[in-house]
């Protein structure tokens, strides 16, 4: 894809801070895409989902105690597709299996090609086709498993084409989780996320822990590139924290988002979902889910 392509522009600002320049001083935000065609040829009501379920493989916190939290979470909204953050081998299976015959999956690569914690993007298989599929780390070589600009290990994003059986509506689920050590591995990932949504050319969604505050950079960078926070823009909408515990430096804050690229026709709901199962928070980060309405 061509952004993946672009992505070796990021090589080439490494080289250019110097005297405290950033890597991003010899480069604007991304510009916005051509708006589509006046004339919507269809539009769709969606509901999607973003959940960080945290990684922990045992103790008191590990997943096989919050399995049930999770997945009823999920079943309970039906989204008609999701994205993890956090959810390595044993837990997509482990997943998979509670939700029945409900989902299938797509990207399910993790930080390497053997495993470890990945962002998988799960769709419902009674009602999608997965058209494509497609995983890339978020660095300057995002064709192999590799990390930059800081990072504290590879982060890697995915995006899945899906195509509704009965209708023929056709729409991408971009899913990625950014790093939470250094701004400017953030802002580049957006940066590479904004180019992603703009070559897919598709009515998109992207969900994401993105580890950072609203209006801080990366937003920033989203929004220039034609992306919107749903949050913002749902008629009915929850501003409240994602993160409620787990680590003093992001307790009580905005860590989780959805965005819809410039196909959005309407944002009717975004909510944060606070339930508690079997006496507890399914995860450290709460669920959010958005009901938008796409144009093909």
């Amino acid at each position: 894809m061509q952004f993946l392509r672009n992505a070796l522009f990021l090589v080439i600002s490494m080289f250019t801070s110097l005297a405290c320049i950033g890597p991003w001083a010899a480069f604007k935000a991304p510009a916005p895409p051509e708006p589509p065609a006046a004339r919507d040829a269809m539009t769709q009501e969606i509901t999607v989902m973003s959940f960080n379920v945290k990684t922990t493989k045992t103790g008191p916190q590990g997943y096989p105690k919050r399995l049930n939290g999770v997945a009823q979470t999920i079943l309970k909204e039906k989204p008609d597709s999701f994205g993890l953050q956090e959810a390595h081998a044993d837990w997509r299976g482990a997943l998979l299996g509670e939700l029945g015959d409900s989902y299938a999956i797509a990207c399910a690569r993790g930080r390497s090609f053997e495993d470890a914690e990945g962002a998988p993007i799960f769709y419902r298989k009674d009602k999608f086709e997965l058209v494509k599929e497609e995983v890339f780390w978020l660095s300057p070589t995002p064709g192999r498993v590799s990390y930059a600009w800081g990072a504290s290990f590879p982060r890697v994003a995915g995006y899945a084409v899906l195509r509704d059986k009965k209708t023929g509506f056709v729409y991408a689920h971009i899913n990625s989780h950014f790093d939470f050590l250094t701004g400017t591995a953030r802002t580049n990932s957006a940066w590479m996320i904004a180019e992603c949504a703009k070559d897919l050319a598709l009515p998109a969604v992207f969900t994401a822990d993105m580890n950072c505050a609203p209006g801080t950079k990366p937003t920033q960078y989203l929004e220039a590139g034609g992306l919107t926070d749903l949050r913002r823009a749902a008629k009915t909408t929850d501003t409240g924290k994602t993160y409620p515990g787990g680590n003093a430096l992001l307790n009580n804050t905005v860590l989780d988002y959805i965005y819809a690229n410039h196909y959005l026709r309407g944002a009717k709901e975004f909510k944060v979902i606070r339930d508690e199962y079997d006496g507890m928070h399914p995860s450290d980060h709460f669920a959010v889910a958005a009901t938008l309405t796409l144009a093909n």
